[in-house]
C-alpha cells in the first residue's frame, strides 16, 4: 500500500551544488535505514551521518546543511539539548531541525521540541511518503534560499559595476564640462582685445576714407554690415563673460529687493523695444513684493524673460507680458507669462541649452536662457516652463526663500 502512495515533488537542485542533509541517531542501522528511505536517484542530495549529539554539532559547524533529522532519545546529549545548542549558535541557528522519535506523540513532548528549536516532528515507525515529502519541502526551501542569495549577489555585483561605470562616466563628463567652461572663460576674455582692435581699425578706415575724399555711398552698406557683425560679436562675448562669471563667482551678496523696482529698471532699458512693438507689460507683486537675492542676478532673470517675451512675439497680436509673484513650499516664485510664438514640448529642454536658438527671425546670442538657468540653480532654485505652440509660454522661476533682514 505504501509503495502506491504518490511520490513527493522532485527536488529542483543545481548539480554543481549538492545539498547536504545530516542524519543523527546513535544506532547505525537507523541511519542506514533512514538514508535508504530518503535516497532517490538523481536528487543530488548527500546524506551525512552522526552517531551522537557532540558529533552532530561538529558537523553542523563545519558543513553547510539544508536540514537535520535528529533523533530525540540518544545517550549523553539528547536531541533537545543538541537543538538548543544549534539554536543558540549564530552559524547554525537557521538550520531547520526535524525531530525523529519513537516517543508516543504527546503534546508535552511536542511543545518541548518546538521550544528547543525544532520545525517539525516525524514519529516512528516512519511513514515513507510523509517522510520524503517533509524532507523534500525543506530541501526545496533551502535551494530556493540559495538561489535568492546567488541572485542577490549577482545583483549587488552588477550594481557595483554599474556604479563604477557611472562614477567613471561622471568624472569624464565633469572633466569635459570643466574644459568647456575653461574654454568659455578664456575665450570670453581673450577675444575682447581682438574685437576691440577690429572695431578701432574699421573706425580708422572709415575716417581715412573720408579724409581722402573717397565716396562712401557705395561701401557704406558694407560698413554697416561689419559694424552690425562686430556689435553682435561683442554681445556674444558679454553673454559668454556672464556665463563664465556665474561658474567662477563666489556667492553674491543678497539684498532685500523689490520686484517692481527691478522691473521698472528693465522696462527703462528696453524702452525702444516696448515702443516699437506696442508691448503691454503688467505685473502683480502683491503676494510677494520683495525677495532676498542678488540684485544683479534678479535683474538678469527679469531682463531675459521680459525681453524674450517681446522679442519672440506673435505677428498676429501685440505682445503682452504678465509678471506675478507668489510663495510656494519655501520658494518665492516669479511667473512670467507671454502670448508669443510658444514652444513645442519636445523643444522645452533646448530653450536652456547654450547657443541654441529656436527662432531665427530675430537677433540673439542663444545664451540668455542658459544664464537664467545657471543663476537660478546656483542659488538652489529651479525654473519650469509651460508652453503651447502658437499660444505663448509661462516661465516659473523658483527662488529659494531666505530670512529677510529686519529694517532699522
Amino acid at each position: 500500500m505504501i509503495d502506491q502512495q504518490p511520490k513527493p515533488a522532485s527536488l529542483t537542485l543545481d548539480p554543481a551544488c549538492p545539498v547536504k542533509v545530516l542524519l543523527v541517531d546513535d544506532k547505525p542501522e537507523n541511519l542506514i535505514s533512514l538514508e535508504s528511505l530518503l535516497f532517490s536517484e538523481g536528487d543530488n542530495v548527500s546524506y551525512l551521518f552522526a552517531s551522537s549529539g557532540e558529533e552532530a554539532l561538529k558537523i553542523a559547524l563545519r558543513e553547510d546543511l539544508a536540514l537535520i533529522l535528529l533523533d530525540v532519545q540518544m545517550p549523553g546529549m539528547n536531541g533537545y539539548e543538541v537543538a538548543r545548542y544549534l539554536r543558540d549558535n549564530s552559524k547554525t541557528k537557521d538550520i531547520p531541525v526535524i525531530f525523529v522519535t519513537a516517543i508516543v506523540e504527546q503534546s508535552s513532548h511536542v511543545v518541548e521540541g518546538f521550544e528547543a528549536g525544532a520545525v517539525d516532528f516525524l514519529f516512528k515507525p516512519l511513514h515513507p511518503y510523509i517522510t520524503r515529502a517533509k524532507v523534500a519541502t525543506f530541501i526545496n526551501l533551502y535551494t530556493q534560499k540559495k538561489e535568492l542569495e546567488r541572485a542577490n549577489a549577482l545583483t549587488m555585483q552588477a550594481n557595483r559595476e554599474l556604479e563604477k561605470r557611472v562614477e567613471e562616466r561622471t568624472k569624464e563628463l565633469t572633466r569635459i564640462n570643466k574644459d568647456l567652461e575653461n574654454f568659455v572663460y578664456t575665450a570670453s576674455h581673450d577675444l575682447k582685445a581682438p574685437i576691440i582692435n577690429i572695431e578701432g581699425l574699421i573706425k580708422a578706415l572709415r575716417e581715412s576714407l573720408i579724409e581722402n575724399c573717397v565716396e562712401l555711398e557705395e561701401i557704406e552698406s558694407l560698413f554697416d554690415m561689419v559694424d552690425n557683425s562686430v556689435f553682435r560679436f561683442k554681445n556674444t562675448l558679454v553673454d559668454l563673460t556672464e556665463v563664465a562669471r556665474l561658474q567662477h563667482q563666489e556667492d553674491d551678496i543678497s539684498d532685500r529687493i523689490s520686484f517692481r523696482e527691478i522691473l521698472e529698471d528693465v522696462k527703462s532699458n528696453i524702452k525702444c523695444m516696448i515702443l516699437e512693438t506696442d508691448a503691454e507689460i503688467t505685473d502683480d507683486f502683491s503676494e510677494a513684493p520683495e525677495v532676498l537675492y542678488s540684485r544683479k542676478n534678479l535683474r538678469s532673470i527679469i531682463y531675459n524673460l521680459v525681453s524674450n517675451g517681446i522679442k519672440y512675439r506673435s505677428p498676429d497680436r501685440k505682445p503682452v507680458v504678465k509678471l506675478k509673484t507668489y510663495v510656494s513650499d519655501g520658494f518665492t516664485v516669479l511667473s512670467v507669462q507671454d502670448n508669443g510664438l510658444g514652444i513645442r514640448e519636445e523643444d522645452h529642454e533646448k530653450v536652456f541649452s547654450m547657443f541654441t536658438r529656436l527662432h531665427d527671425h530675430t537677433e540673439g546670442t542663444g545664451v540668455g536662457m542658459t544664464i537664467v538657468k545657471r543663476i537660478v540653480e546656483n542659488s538652489d532654485g529651479r525654473i519650469e516652463l509651460r508652453s503651447e505652440l502658437g499660444q505663448g509660454s509661462v516661465f516659473e522661476v523658483y527662488l529659494k526663500q531666505a530670512t529677510l533682514p529686519l529694517e532699522v
